[in-house]
Protein backbone atom coordinates (compact mmCIF):
# COMPACT_ATOMS: atom_id res chain seq x y z
CA UNK A 1 0.00 0.00 0.00
CA UNK A 2 1.57 3.14 -1.31
CA UNK A 3 1.32 5.90 1.61
CA UNK A 4 1.89 9.44 -0.52
CA UNK A 5 0.95 12.03 1.50
CA UNK A 6 -2.07 12.32 4.55
CA UNK A 7 -3.37 15.16 5.99
CA UNK A 8 -2.93 14.45 9.71
CA UNK A 9 -4.98 17.54 10.75
CA UNK A 10 -8.29 16.19 9.98
CA UNK A 11 -10.27 19.11 11.11
CA UNK A 12 -9.30 18.59 14.85
CA UNK A 13 -7.28 21.57 15.43
CA UNK A 14 -4.37 19.22 16.53
CA UNK A 15 -0.90 20.56 14.47
CA UNK A 16 1.30 17.22 14.09
CA UNK A 17 4.02 19.20 12.36
CA UNK A 18 7.62 18.97 13.17
CA UNK A 19 8.45 22.56 12.49
CA UNK A 20 5.49 24.70 14.10
CA UNK A 21 4.92 24.48 17.63
CA UNK A 22 2.47 22.47 19.63
CA UNK A 23 -1.20 23.63 20.36
CA UNK A 24 -3.77 22.43 21.15
CA UNK A 25 -7.39 23.46 20.47
CA UNK A 26 -10.41 24.33 23.34
CA UNK A 27 -12.99 24.80 20.00
CA UNK A 28 -16.51 25.35 22.06
CA UNK A 29 -15.13 27.74 24.44
CA UNK A 30 -16.99 31.21 24.62
CA UNK A 31 -17.28 30.65 20.39
CA UNK A 32 -13.93 31.15 20.03
CA UNK A 33 -10.63 28.89 19.15
CA UNK A 34 -8.33 29.05 21.99
CA UNK A 35 -5.05 27.69 22.16
CA UNK A 36 -1.94 27.13 24.69
CA UNK A 37 1.72 27.32 23.53
CA UNK A 38 3.87 24.38 25.67
CA UNK A 39 7.22 25.34 24.48
CA UNK A 40 10.20 22.80 25.92
CA UNK A 41 12.81 25.24 26.67
CA UNK A 42 13.94 27.39 29.14
CA UNK A 43 13.12 31.36 28.50
CA UNK A 44 14.39 34.39 30.57
CA UNK A 45 10.60 36.55 30.94
CA UNK A 46 9.34 38.46 33.42
CA UNK A 47 5.54 37.20 32.02
CA UNK A 48 4.54 33.81 33.03
CA UNK A 49 1.20 32.07 34.51
CA UNK A 50 1.95 29.57 37.76
CA UNK A 51 -0.50 26.67 38.61
CA UNK A 52 -3.32 28.33 38.72
CA UNK A 53 -5.49 30.25 35.78
CA UNK A 54 -5.44 33.89 38.04
CA UNK A 55 -1.94 33.60 38.61
CA UNK A 56 -0.44 35.71 36.10
CA UNK A 57 2.72 37.23 36.41
CA UNK A 58 3.49 40.14 33.90
CA UNK A 59 5.96 42.74 35.45
CA UNK A 60 9.16 42.60 36.84
CA UNK A 61 7.39 43.28 40.55
CA UNK A 62 5.47 40.46 40.58
CA UNK A 63 7.90 37.88 39.26
CA UNK A 64 10.45 38.88 42.28
CA UNK A 65 7.46 38.52 44.55
CA UNK A 66 6.12 34.88 43.10
CA UNK A 67 9.17 33.98 43.17
CA UNK A 68 9.81 34.94 46.13
CA UNK A 69 6.84 33.21 48.06
CA UNK A 70 7.74 30.03 45.53
CA UNK A 71 11.63 30.24 47.54
CA UNK A 72 9.80 29.59 50.26
CA UNK A 73 7.39 27.39 49.40
CA UNK A 74 10.10 24.99 48.30
CA UNK A 75 12.06 25.58 51.84
CA UNK A 76 8.82 24.69 53.79
CA UNK A 77 8.51 21.57 51.35
CA UNK A 78 12.37 19.96 52.73
CA UNK A 79 11.34 21.30 56.06
CA UNK A 80 8.08 19.07 55.76
CA UNK A 81 10.47 16.47 54.57
CA UNK A 82 12.66 16.20 57.62
CA UNK A 83 9.65 17.37 60.28
CA UNK A 84 7.80 13.33 59.26
CA UNK A 85 11.45 11.84 59.30
CA UNK A 86 11.60 12.73 62.76
CA UNK A 87 8.17 12.13 63.94
CA UNK A 88 8.53 8.84 62.24
CA UNK A 89 11.71 8.28 64.28
CA UNK A 90 10.79 9.63 67.42
CA UNK A 91 7.42 7.51 67.20
CA UNK A 92 9.31 3.76 66.58
CA UNK A 93 11.79 5.06 69.68
CA UNK A 94 9.12 5.19 71.93
CA UNK A 95 7.42 2.10 70.92
CA UNK A 96 10.63 0.36 70.92
CA UNK A 97 11.39 1.61 74.40
CA UNK A 98 7.89 0.74 75.66
CA UNK A 99 8.46 -2.60 74.45
CA UNK A 100 12.03 -3.63 76.09
CA UNK A 101 12.15 -4.81 79.26
CA UNK A 102 15.68 -3.50 81.30
CA UNK A 103 17.24 -5.22 84.32
CA UNK A 104 20.47 -3.54 86.52
CA UNK A 105 22.55 -6.05 88.28
CA UNK A 106 25.12 -5.15 91.21
CA UNK A 107 25.61 -1.77 92.74
CA UNK A 108 28.19 1.30 92.02
CA UNK A 109 31.23 1.22 89.72
CA UNK A 110 30.50 -2.74 89.11
CA UNK A 111 26.79 -1.53 87.64
CA UNK A 112 25.94 -3.52 84.57
CA UNK A 113 22.20 -3.11 82.59
CA UNK A 114 20.93 -5.93 80.50
CA UNK A 115 18.21 -4.91 78.68
CA UNK A 116 16.43 -8.01 77.32
CA UNK A 117 13.83 -9.12 75.05
CA UNK A 118 10.55 -7.54 74.63
CA UNK A 119 8.26 -7.49 77.44
CA UNK A 120 4.91 -9.36 75.08
CA UNK A 121 4.18 -9.34 72.04
CA UNK A 122 5.04 -6.41 69.55
CA UNK A 123 1.52 -4.36 69.07
CA UNK A 124 -0.23 -4.87 66.34
CA UNK A 125 -0.33 -2.31 63.95
CA UNK A 126 -3.71 -0.07 64.29
CA UNK A 127 -4.54 2.17 60.94
CA UNK A 128 -6.40 4.58 63.42
CA UNK A 129 -3.13 5.27 65.79
CA UNK A 130 -2.23 9.15 66.06
CA UNK A 131 0.97 9.14 64.75
CA UNK A 132 -0.56 7.16 61.43
CA UNK A 133 -3.07 9.79 61.17
CA UNK A 134 -0.59 12.55 61.36
CA UNK A 135 1.89 11.30 58.95
CA UNK A 136 -0.78 10.67 56.64
CA UNK A 137 -1.97 14.45 56.51
CA UNK A 138 1.54 15.35 56.11
CA UNK A 139 2.17 13.32 53.24
CA UNK A 140 -0.79 14.46 51.41
CA UNK A 141 0.40 17.70 52.01
CA UNK A 142 4.54 16.83 51.10
CA UNK A 143 3.11 15.36 48.01
CA UNK A 144 0.67 18.37 46.78
CA UNK A 145 3.70 20.79 47.77
CA UNK A 146 5.91 18.42 45.29
CA UNK A 147 3.62 18.39 42.61
CA UNK A 148 3.04 22.23 42.76
CA UNK A 149 6.98 22.80 42.35
CA UNK A 150 7.09 19.98 39.74
CA UNK A 151 4.77 22.00 37.94
CA UNK A 152 5.62 25.44 38.42
CA UNK A 153 9.51 23.82 37.11
CA UNK A 154 7.60 23.02 33.77
CA UNK A 155 6.69 25.95 32.99
CA UNK A 156 10.53 26.60 31.89
CA UNK A 157 10.75 30.35 33.22
CA UNK A 158 14.22 30.50 34.54
CA UNK A 159 13.54 32.41 36.88
CA UNK A 160 10.67 30.32 38.53
CA UNK A 161 13.13 27.61 38.23
CA UNK A 162 15.82 29.36 40.08
CA UNK A 163 13.00 29.80 42.68
CA UNK A 164 12.58 26.08 43.04
CA UNK A 165 16.09 25.06 42.92
CA UNK A 166 17.53 27.61 45.49
CA UNK A 167 14.47 27.71 47.81
CA UNK A 168 14.88 23.92 48.24
CA UNK A 169 18.43 24.15 48.44
CA UNK A 170 18.53 26.49 51.20
CA UNK A 171 15.84 24.45 52.95
CA UNK A 172 18.00 21.73 53.07
CA UNK A 173 20.57 24.05 54.48
CA UNK A 174 18.28 24.97 57.37
CA UNK A 175 16.27 21.88 58.27
CA UNK A 176 18.46 18.99 56.41
CA UNK A 177 21.42 19.16 59.23
CA UNK A 178 19.00 17.74 61.83
CA UNK A 179 19.73 14.25 60.62
CA UNK A 180 22.72 12.21 60.04
CA UNK A 181 21.32 10.36 57.06
CA UNK A 182 17.78 10.59 55.28
CA UNK A 183 17.11 8.08 53.29
CA UNK A 184 13.70 8.96 51.90
CA UNK A 185 12.28 6.35 49.70
CA UNK A 186 9.04 8.35 49.93
CA UNK A 187 10.85 10.82 47.07
CA UNK A 188 8.30 12.06 44.90
CA UNK A 189 8.98 14.37 42.66
CA UNK A 190 12.84 16.30 42.19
Amino acid sequence: MAHNHMNHNMDSGMNTSTTAPMTHDHGGHGGGTVHHMMQMYFVVSESATILFEDWKVDTATEMVFSCLGIFVLAALYEGLKVLREILKRRYSYVVSVDLTETKVYGTGPNQTTVVTESKGNLPRSRICNWHHVLQTFLHVIQVTLSYFLMLIFMTYNVWLCLAVALGAGFGYFVFGWKLNKVVDIYEHCH
